[in-house]
């Protein structure tokens, strides 16, 4: 039998993926635990990809975030499909 691979993450995958620019379904708060929707701005926490944390802005403005320590940057979260979903004008 061949197992067909999900074409959205599930949660349990989406926990322990760690990701350098906040995707939809796949960075996850590390405060509250909610996937933040397209376009919501994110906070990131740590400096390598292997150590990145990402901290929805509802935790941030919250004070929930500060056991993350000190904030490195600040993105919004970007739709699974990215710029293949754009056409350029010619």
């Amino acid at each position: 039998m061949i197992a067909r691979a999900s074409a959205s993450p599930s949660p349990t995958h989406a926990a322990t993926m760690h990701l350098e620019h906040p995707i939809d379904g796949a960075a996850r708060c590390a405060c509250c635990g909610r996937f933040p929707l397209v376009g919501e701005w994110v906070i990131g926490y740590g400096s390598g990809s292997a150590e990145r944390l990402w901290s929805c802005e509802t935790c941030e403005s919250g004070g929930r975030a500060q056991r993350l320590g000190t904030p490195t940057d600040r993105d919004r979260v970007r739709s699974l499909g990215g710029a293949a979903n754009v056409r350029r004008a010619a």
